[in-house]
């Protein structure tokens, strides 16, 4: 029988009926819990074996026993029930018309998140929730605790707990101010931009992360820092003089300052982010709708395959 016949004629609730009797090791029981007789419960199994071509359980006095084939089918059917139950769940939203309740980063909730929305046509009739929390470990533990949906984040290791998508890469770049001596090159090298007055992001922060990872990385120790909360702030601080910066690329595509220029680094000593979704089990379905509009966005800069 071929692969296309089984999925038109094996049902979700043959399945759903196999592992109860599995799990209650008797039809009888099954049957009991699943509030249908012993008879139909066993002509439903017996259906389902005569689908497959194959002999899936023992029916002994003691109870019932798998075949090798009933232990295969088993463990993957566990698998397809859990994935339908969380697809339910995550559809029951847009059938409630819920608002989906999405995680950012602030380097990208005023520039990505924007663009994206408009795009594909989200945040119409009030169905998105924005909030917006300073690194990608917040957002995580506000998706543990089921105040998110979905969240877009760039640390790598808040990703292993959650479904996850990557959606693009984008550099890390120089900012100085148009009167310094770097800026007249076409691309800074790392190691002497760390030599100069910083203007730095206050911990904790992805972007301060990625930056002290970078410079542990090169065995850099940078010369001077000076912290700050926001981007407005390094980019006024930076604009009058006061030292040089770094942001992400759609950061720096997002302001212009006639006293300011923005730089790549080098090509031996460049560094970037990834930007990830990710989503808690129920909310798949919504977060690969969120994937696939920003998977069609122009303005990203790397896809990552």
């Amino acid at each position: 029988m071929k692969g296309a016949d089984l999925v038109v004629k094996i049902r979700m609730e043959q399945l759903a009926y196999f592992v109860k009797t599995i799990e209650k090791g008797s039809i009888n029981k099954a049957a009991k819990e699943l509030f249908i007789s012993q008879p139909a419960l066993s002509k439903q199994l017996a259906l389902l074996e005569n689908e497959l071509g194959s002999h899936l359980l023992y029916r002994k006095r003691t109870g019932i026993e798998l075949t090798e084939p009933g232990r295969f089918l088993y463990e993957r059917a566990c698998l397809i029930l859990a994935q339908m139950d969380e697809t339910l769940k995550g559809m029951e939203r847009f059938r409630q018309n819920l608002p989906v309740r999405v995680g950012s980063l602030p380097s990208l909730a005023h520039t990505f998140l924007p663009s994206l929305m408009a795009a594909a046509g989200f945040g119409k009739n009030n169905e998105v929730s924005v909030v917006v929390q300073d690194t990608s470990a917040q957002l995580a533990e506000m998706l543990r605790l089921n105040r998110l949906d979905i969240a877009f984040v760039q640390e790598e290791s808040v990703t292993r707990e959650f479904s996850t998508w990557s959606v693009f890469q984008e550099p890390y770049l120089a900012v100085l101010p148009s009167d310094h001596p770097l800026a007249k090159e076409p691309a800074i090298d790392f190691d002497s931009f760390c030599q100069e007055d910083l203007l730095i992001h206050r911990d904790p922060c992805d972007i301060r992360k990625d930056f002290r990872k970078h410079c542990q990385l090169r065995v850099i120790q940078p010369k001077h820092m000076m912290e700050f909360d926001f981007n407005d702030s390094l980019v006024a601080f930076t604009a009058k003089g006061h030292g040089v910066s770094i942001v992400p690329q759609l950061v720096a595509e997002a302001f212009l300052h006639p006293s300011l220029v923005v730089k790549p680094f080098s090509e031996e000593s460049s560094f970037s982010r990834t930007i990830y979704l990710i989503s808690r089990p129920e909310a798949q379905e919504i977060a690969l709708h969120w994937y696939e509009a920003a998977a069609a966005l122009p303005s990203l800069l790397h896809s990552v395959e």
